[in-house]
């Protein structure tokens, strides 16, 4: 997969830019076309369910890839789209088309362009699309009078499976972040989103085209990897049992347990919560990501009132030093409301008082006197 987007993203570098030229005004119109997975045709049905996937069957010949560039990442009426990007699938190539404006008298023309294309399509595949893109251009038809022309489709938004999958991982899940750690493609003398803005506002001052080359090349980038993305996601989430990253694995378990698929979140869970080899650094690294895999399993355990497991995963946990004084806690909890061993629920109310994470102080104190309550009356008994 890596070296297919490498292909397409050197299919990009390769193509000779346009020369620079003095602004003039006239809608811009690029069409590029890079190598396309050929796995987008064939994108599994669980996998496509549970990145979010709502629609009837799914057809990617009737799926529109879509970005924008922006003067603003405000919804206000000032902010602008001068930059659009479509991608659809044609043969074995991603055909990316851009509708780039050098003047803001060319918006309707914009507008008009990609209203057109739109009409060939069922839905729309975005990064943060859905609470940033699609409304951002609903709004710009609406301002350019053409409100009758905008089309509501299904939107396939990446960002959510993205985040799920990867951000304890990553951390931040910029597109381009995901390319260069998750798809094995890092982008090279790539600019920053954060000048986009800055950039197009210099374009119209000086009119110097040139400007305007790197966010083009930044946007026929996006759209490749959205294709490439999808495929990845839908990999991942129908055969969440290949994944190898201990982060990654507990992730989809998280991911699966949102969705109301305890059984396979379980198993991912338990994958995760695997000891690794002593000494390793994923051994020492590890140890937080199995804990809060544990958590999980005994939530689910206590969920469905199995409280021989919810017992086994705690004692598990206190044995693996994994949020101790919060395990603590739960057993005593488990003893005394559920198992009724009120001198065990002590024994463990007691120990929670030695960790970091066990319970509060004014808390336990009231827990253990009516723990020695009910001992003594059962006592007397």
């Amino acid at each position: 997969m890596a070296s297919g987007l490498r292909a397409k993203l050197n299919a990009m570098k390769t193509a000779a830019p346009a020369a620079p030229q003095r602004r003039g005004g006239g809608l811009v119109c690029r069409v590029t076309r890079v190598p396309l997975d050929m796995a987008v045709y064939a994108l599994p049905g669980a996998g496509l369910r549970r990145i979010g996937w709502c629609g009837p069957r799914f057809d990617i010949r009737r799926c529109l890839f879509l970005d924008t560039e922006t003067t603003g990442l405000s919804h206000g009426a000032g902010t602008v789209a001068f930059l659009v990007g479509v991608g659809f699938a044609e043969g074995e190539q991603l055909v990316v088309e851009q509708y780039l404006m050098r003047d803001y008298s060319d918006e309707p023309e914009l507008i008009d362009r990609l209203a057109a294309r739109m009409q060939g399509f069922d839905c729309v595949c975005t990064f943060n699309g859905r609470t940033f893109d699609m409304p951002l251009l609903e709004a710009r038809f609406t301002m350019c009078r053409m409100r009758e022309r905008w089309r509501d489709m299904d939107n396939l938004d990446l960002i959510v499976p993205a985040r799920r999958a990867w951000k304890l991982r990553l951390g931040s899940c910029r597109l381009a972040n995901i390319e260069a750690e998750i798809l094995g493609c890092p982008r090279e003398d790539d600019l920053p989103g954060s000048e986009v803005p800055t950039r197009f506002f210099e374009f119209m001052k000086t009119g110097d085209e040139a400007l305007l080359e790197d966010i083009v090349r930044h946007n026929c980038q996006d759209i490749a990897t959205l294709a490439t993305l999808l495929v990845k996601l839908c990999r991942i989430n129908d055969r969440p049992e290949d994944l190898t990253d201990q982060r990654d694995q507990y992730s989809m378990g998280r991911s699966l347990e949102r969705q109301g698929e305890l059984r396979p979140a379980r198993e991912m869970y338990r994958i995760s919560a695997k000891p690794r080899p002593a000494g390793t650094l994923s051994a020492l690294t590890g140890e937080r990501v199995a804990g809060m895999a544990n958590w999980r399993l005994y939530l689910l355990s206590r969920r469905s009132g199995d409280w021989e497991g919810a017992r086994d995963t705690l004692l598990q946990m206190l044995n693996r030093r994994q949020m101790p004084g919060a395990a603590c806690t739960e057993l005593a909890k488990l003893y005394e409301h559920r198992l009724g061993d009120c001198r065990r629920a002590m024994e463990y109310a007691s120990r929670s008082a030695r960790y970091p994470d066990g319970e509060d102080e004014a808390q336990l104190r009231r827990r253990l006197e009516r723990l020695q309550r009910k001992i003594e009356r059962k006592t007397e008994a």
